[in-house]
């Protein structure tokens, strides 16, 4: 958790750097699971700045049956253009049954 607040702060300070402003959101976003496989994580970035964005990182709170907490995951994502959308995903290693954005940090 100590780790999650220094990369938050970190991404936070960052950002308060002057010249254009990236502005990213994350639509999409959904767990895909084929048979009984761990489900695999994927989303759209999509980039409402004017600025290119060359790194982002999605944070993404997983969840279990219950609807409680399970850990935290980080998506990184590259290079997506003003304006712009890139699809990302990620292959889980746990039994998720839902995720809930928590986070867009713009490196």
């Amino acid at each position: 958790m100590l780790r999650f607040s220094l990369v938050a702060a970190l991404v936070l300070a960052l950002s308060a750097c002057g010249g254009p402003t990236s502005q990213a959101d994350v639509s999409g976003l959904k767990l895909q699971r084929e048979g009984r496989s761990y489900p695999t994580l994927t989303g759209y970035l999509v980039n409402q700045g004017q600025a290119p964005i060359t790194s982002a990182d999605v944070f993404v709170t997983l969840y279990d049956d219950d609807n409680r907490p399970l850990e935290d995951v980080i998506v990184q994502v590259r290079s997506v253009a003003a304006g712009d959308s890139t699809r990302f995903e990620r292959r889980l290693d746990l039994q998720a049954s839902g995720a809930k954005l928590k986070f867009v940090g713009v490196n």
